[in-house]
């Protein structure tokens, strides 16, 4: 008996034993995951930076509408114990301190930073980012501009327009300056920040969207003013070390205000912008804009109509019916230079076809609806009216532009859509309920 209690011990220890093992067998992938989790590791793989010194303030242009921050290089996941160092496979083209952090961009190039671990007497590679700097760079768009002042701003950033020209990857700690070929011509950069968003509007609401917009970032726009016509060329220069180059150069072409086009064709029933007219308006600059021939006596004779808008003050012009308006157009006012003529060419679009979305409809009592039709062409002059045949089974009833179908008791209707020589049938059938 003896012997078999402690065959019986030992079975039980065995059992436990097991019971253990199958336990850490169990739990050990969760550990082996937390540790391969916690490994060290670079922040960075791969970074492009522009020439110059990187701290925490620093951004840049990577084009009109991207910009770009510096970031440091440092370790994720730090094992206690171990310390850490990065060198530069460069630095005549990347510098970087010992213990990590921003960059130095030396000059246009690339280099290899290194992460190393010591750990317990042992050096590893903790990781390695590729680095490439780029120098500045100057870009241009080739657009015309009014006579006055313009520029850009937050405002022109958060529109995302482009502006005269940019300097991509611009060195932190140069500094640029734009000379123009003539003294008719001036312009001048401005470094645009949250704070200045200000400058753009006075609506407060607008003012948070641009400052959330830009953020903690910053960009560099401009102010000019412009006295004549021409076509000027500004110099860019970088100085930097107390050395000055010639990052390059770009024209900015300058109109007088024109007509858009001598003619132009529009639908009856369309109210145009007077200022849609014109190229290159100027800034704080009156226009006078007169109909020839206007009949203030009987305005359903004129081919076009003035038009205040309520909402802006703009002036509009309507296009009342078919036929040609002529427009003379004056800066300053009514006895002003003479810009230039227009003729407005109102036209009709005669309906060509209704196509029905369905020629037969089921409804319900109670239950409003449309009748969905595409009109050919879509933008016909036409005038669309619908009619029930039977409004004691379907009335219809023209509502804020809408052709509403009301459904009064059982029966059926025959719906007719017209639209100027054009026709089409629906053929309605009114039911008490859903069946």
């Amino acid at each position: 008996m003896k012997n078999q209690k402690s065959r019986g011990i030992r079975f039980l220890a065995l059992i436990v034993f097991c019971a253990t093992l199958l336990a850490g067998n169990f739990f050990m992938p969760e550990t082996v995951a937390e540790a391969a989790t916690n490994k060290a590791s670079i922040s960075a793989t791969k970074m492009t930076i522009p020439v110059g010194k990187m701290d925490s303030k620093v951004y840049w242009n990577v084009n009109p509408g991207e910009l770009g921050n510096a970031k440091q290089l440092t370790v994720k996941n730090k094992i206690k114990g171990a310390s850490y160092s990065f060198t530069s496979s460069n630095t005549k083209v990347v510098k970087i301190s010992k213990d990590g952090g921003y960059l130095t961009g030396v000059k246009v190039g690339s280099s290899t930073i290194t992460c190393s671990q010591t750990y317990k007497n042992k050096k590893t590679t903790v990781g390695k980012c590729k680095v490439t700097v780029k120098g500045a760079v100057l870009e241009s768009f080739d657009y015309a501009y009014p006579i006055g002042n313009g520029g850009y701003d937050l405002g022109s950033y958060y529109s995302c327009l482009d502006p005269l020209y940019y300097i991509g990857y611009r060195n932190p700690k140069a500094t640029y300056t734009l000379t123009s070929d003539s003294k008719d011509f001036s312009i001048k950069e401005v470094k645009y920040d949250a704070s200045k968003a200000k400058e753009v509007t006075d609506n407060k609401e607008y003012q948070e969207v641009i400052k959330d917009y830009i953020g903690k970032g910053y960009i560099y726009g401009y102010q000019y003013s412009v006295e004549k016509a021409g076509t000027y060329k500004i110099t860019v220069k970088e100085t930097y070390n107390k050395k000055t180059k010639t990052l390059g150069s770009f024209k900015v072409e300058i109109k007088d205000t024109c007509i858009a086009q001598p003619k132009m064709e529009v639908l009856i029933g369309e109210y145009l912008n007077a200022f849609t007219l014109l190229d290159y308006v100027k800034e704080n600059t009156a226009y006078h804009f007169k109909i020839e021939e206007y009949d203030e006596a009987n305005l359903d004779s004129n081919v076009l109509l003035y038009y205040v808008n309520d909402s802006d003050s703009d002036l509009y012009f309507y296009t009342n019916k078919a036929g040609t308006a002529n427009i003379t157009i004056r800066e300053g006012s009514e006895t002003g230079k003479v810009i230039g003529n227009v003729a407005v060419s109102v036209q009709e679009a005669p309906c060509e076809g209704i196509v029905l979305d369905s020629n037969e409809v089921t409804a319900y009592i109670g239950d409003y609806f449309e009748i969905f039709y595409d009109l050919e062409p879509w933008d016909t002059t036409d005038k669309v009216t619908v009619e029930s045949d039977n409004p004691e089974v379907l009335k219809v009833e023209y509502e804020d532009e809408y052709w509403n179908c009301i459904p009064v008791k059982s029966g059926e209707a025959n719906v007719t859509i017209k639209c100027g020589n054009q026709s089409a049938v629906c053929k309605v059938t009114v039911v008490e309920e859903y069946e």
